[in-house]
């Protein structure tokens, strides 16, 4: 009994060393995928959304979708940021967001966990015909905001 005890310790210990010894693969995602900006916060179109325009980043830059290009200067350097709705999520809320609307702000920002049903926008033309569908622009939940010195006017 002692020798079966035995064996199968030392194939457990040889598996975990085995297991222990695999590098893990490289990523381009930070830690946490948690990313600073800096920039002028704005209403967005709907209650709970707004937008961070005239946006730079600190450090690595959030990911772009490359579905919806930009179309403009003003476009290219801003990001869809979403407030939280309740209180089992993390991030700010509508009224904690609205209090800086206008202001020159730092934000630390998440990406918005999508929805595993949702359903891609899709585009028509004007013959009726339905286009390729479009992924939507990558939207934020703001976890930490700061205001910075500085105008948005």
């Amino acid at each position: 009994m002692n020798h079966m005890i035995l064996a199968a310790s030392l194939v457990l210990a040889s598996s975990m060393t085995a297991a222990a010894q695999r590098a893990p693969q490289p990523t381009n995602e930070p830690a946490h995928n948690v990313f600073v900006l800096n920039g002028c916060l704005e209403r967005g179109d709907a209650p709970s959304s707004f937008r961070l325009t005239r946006a730079s980043a600190i450090g690595q830059a959030p990911p772009r979708s490359n579905a919806t290009p930009a179309t403009d200067s003003k476009d290219e350097n801003a990001y869809e940021l979403q407030a939280t709705s309740s209180v089992s999520e993390q991030g700010l809320s509508r009224e904690q967001l609205q209090t800086d609307v206008g202001a020159r702000v730092e934000v630390t920002i998440r990406p918005v966990e999508a929805a595993s049903g949702a359903i891609p926008l899709t585009t028509s033309s004007e013959a009726g015909q339905k286009k390729v569908p479009e992924s939507p622009r990558p939207r934020y939940t703001v976890v930490k905001i700061a205001r910075l010195d500085g105008s948005c006017a």
